[in-house]
């Protein structure tokens, strides 16, 4: 798996047409990853996460290529209404759910939800009555770049009890997902936590709750900056494996981002001044913390 990068002939030719700051998609790459991941993961159920970009060509390249979506609010289910993607494609997959996000849920009969805390339930019995709701569950996430455990997920002892829950308020405790963090290169953390899904899934039939479905989340890891690419094609076989062996019957999802679009796209900036700071040269880029490096705060 390789980053898509351009030439500096073609950087030059794209800049004397174009002003900085800008990014270059690679539509083949963004497909040519779909494609990887449908490889080796057979069974499973791709929904992009459109939070990690959500340019309209690289929705409708996923979309053509049978994708479905993950989405985080109600702007992003209208956009994708609005390229005319049915609501059956997408999953709300953010636990805590707004007004609007819920009201758009409602117009446009989305009915897949997550959710990873009780207060969640009333809110979705009012405004999607009946709809599946998988439990967000924390797992450990030792190795990952990004640890989203420590902001989502229930624990995993409390999980029965918002499933039974939900059942009660007239939805439809539909399975469990979790999430191992973004850019994840410990397969152990995996592991484990299909483990304890596992548990879980045993749990809710032992009570009475039939679960159907799992998300395994995202956090495939790309290539670094440096190229020095992990074994994915190792990774995604052995997470194959125990699903065949775990989950034989059960429907599964993941919902990756980065994966799909991080190796995709090459961002386009120019030198617009420098400074010294400290006897060291600072270069200023027309780009900066608050566009597309945002993430240098979190990632590394």
């Amino acid at each position: 798996m390789e980053n898509f990068k351009l030439t500096e002939q073609e950087v030059r030719f794209l800049c004397s047409r174009f002003k900085t700051p800008f990014l270059v998609v690679s539509l083949a790459k963004v497909e040519e990853n779909y494609r990887f991941l449908r490889q080796h993961l057979p069974r499973v159920q791709v929904c992009y996460a459109m939070k990690a970009n959500s340019t309209t060509a690289i929705l409708r390249r996923l979309a053509s290529l049978g994708s479905n979506f993950d989405v985080a609010s109600g702007g992003e289910m209208r956009q994708l209404h609005e390229l005319g993607i049915v609501n059956s494609r997408m999953i709300y997959a953010n636990t805590v759910k707004d007004f609007d996000g819920l009201e758009t849920a409602h117009r446009l009969q989305v009915r897949r939800f997550t959710f990873d805390d009780i207060s969640e339930v009333p809110k979705m019995a009012k405004y999607v009555p009946g709809a599946d709701v998988l439990v967000r569950i924390r797992v450990h996430s030792s190795g990952a770049l990004v640890d989203l455990n420590s902001k989502f997920g229930a624990a995993p002892e409390d999980a029965l009890t918002l499933l039974q829950a939900a059942a009660q308020a007239g939805l439809n405790p539909a399975g469990i997902c979790f999430h191992v963090g973004s850019q994840t290169v410990n397969l152990s953390a995996y592991e484990e936590a299909l483990t304890v899904c596992r548990g879980l899934f045993d749990a809710a039939e032992d009570s009475g709750i039939h679960l159907t479905n799992l998300d395994i989340g995202g956090g495939f890891p790309i290539p670094p900056a440096n190229g020095a690419a992990p074994d994915i094609e190792q990774m995604l076989g052995t997470i194959n494996e125990r699903l065949d062996s775990l989950f034989p019957d059960t429907a599964v999802w993941c919902d990756p981002g980065r994966f799909l679009c991080g190796t995709a796209v090459t961002l386009v900036a120019s030198v617009i001044g420098t400074k010294n700071r400290g006897g060291k040269p600072w270069y200023i880029l027309d780009e900066g913390i608050y566009g597309a490096f945002s993430g240098i705060l979190f990632d590394h």
